[in-house]
This record gives structure tokens, sequence and C-alpha cells, in this order.
């Protein structure tokens, strides 16, 4: 019951705190500064008083409460899957839309997503913020995460949470809407087409390109 309340109360909470802060000042710099300056600074206030607090309070919440994800496995009725659900909320509530969503396709998001523990290498593009379990993720260099694919870290099977690493290797390209379950290795230079799904377990070899759901080589 904590939980779930602090799921459904403490994301919309903070969002009208921020809120406060971003509207109180943003009204001094609009009534007191010239439009031209308002038009320069407001961004900045944007990313000091509502962003960069929103996506920093959830990074601190997922160290403190769940500190760095492991392979393991939690009966559904536990803490940990308790306590890893509401960082997932806190995260889509707060640092995707406020944030995260803003940064598709720039330097700035894989910067970001390291402070959740996501091991991202160099020269990534990433068009997506599907991730969930963030340590379990590792992405090689140049690799290209299309718009709204995702390494799914965990699933739910038979009333148990099951967590397991996901590996991308540099150079590859996921398409689209694909997804790629646990203990799934994609080596480098693979390519997988949109609407594309890896089964949990699979080892995707280098220089190969995948299709379907489940995904077979093109």
């Amino acid at each position: 019951g904590i939980v779930e309340l602090i799921r459904i109360i403490f994301p919309e909470t903070i969002v009208i705190w921020l809120s406060i802060l971003l509207i109180a000042y943003g009204h001094d710099l609009l009534v007191q500064e010239s439009w031209w300056k308002f038009i320069f600074l407001f961004p900045l206030y944007y990313l000091s008083f509502f962003g960069l607090p929103a996506f920093l309070i959830t990074v601190l919440l997922k160290w403190i409460f769940v500190g760095r994800y492991k392979s393991k496995q939690f009966p559904i009725w536990s803490v940990n899957v308790w306590l890893s659900e509401a960082i997932t909320v806190f995260y889509e509530a707060l640092s995707v839309p406020f944030l995260l969503e803003f940064l598709k396709g720039t330097p700035w998001l894989p910067f970001l997503l390291r402070f959740l523990g996501v091991k991202i290498g160099k020269r990534v593009r990433m068009e997506t913020t599907d991730i969930t379990e963030y340590d379990m993720v590792k992405i090689g260099d140049d690799a290209a995460l299309n718009f709204d694919c995702g390494p799914q870290t965990h699933l739910f099977e038979d009333r148990v949470m099951k967590i397991g690493p996901v590996q991308i290797g540099a150079r590859s390209s996921i398409g689209s809407k694909s997804i790629i379950l646990y203990d799934s290795e994609v080596d480098s230079d693979v390519q997988i087409e949109p609407l594309s799904l890896v089964m949990k377990g699979e080892k995707l070899s280098t220089g190969t390109i995948w299709t379907g759901s489940p995904v077979r080589v093109s």
C-alpha cells in the first residue's frame, strides 16, 4: 500500500512543485526582462527548474531504493518488484516526458542514461527511451537504436519477475519498434529490421540481418 501510494501520488506532486517553481521564476523573467532575453533564457529556466530536477529525482530514487540491477528472479508480490516498478513509474512520468523525450537522437540522451546505469559506448544514436532495468543494458560504439525500439530486460512469467541482460554490439542497428528480450546478445554489425522480436536467450551472429516476430535471418 505504501509503495502504491508513492507510485500514484509522488510523481504528480513533484510535477506540481516543479511547475510552481517554473511559473514563479518564468513570470518574473517575462515581466521584468525584454522579449528577446525571455526567449533566450526561458529554455535555461525550464532545464534548471523542471527538466533536470525531474531527471535527477529519478536517478536519486533509483540508486537509493533499487541500487544496481542484477540478473535475478523475484516473486511478483515482493518488495523488490514493487520498488522496481515504482522507479519505472518515476522514470516514465518525470524523466521521459519532461526531459529525455526532447533529447532523442542527440548525444545528450546516452550521456544522461549513463547516470541511471546504462552502459553505452561512443557515438551511439538513440531514438528511444524504452529502457527499464538500466544496469542490464550494454550498447556498443556506433550502434543505432531507432524509434521506440526497446531492450526488454524483464518479463513476468508464472507470477515471477525475471531480469536478465541485453547486449547490443558495436555498429548494430535496431529497427523501429523492435523488441529484444532479456538474456539476448546482438553481436557487432547486426541489422534488425523494424517491428521485429528477438526472443530471450538468442544470440545474433556478427554481420547478419534479421527480421520478423520472432526474428529469422533475412
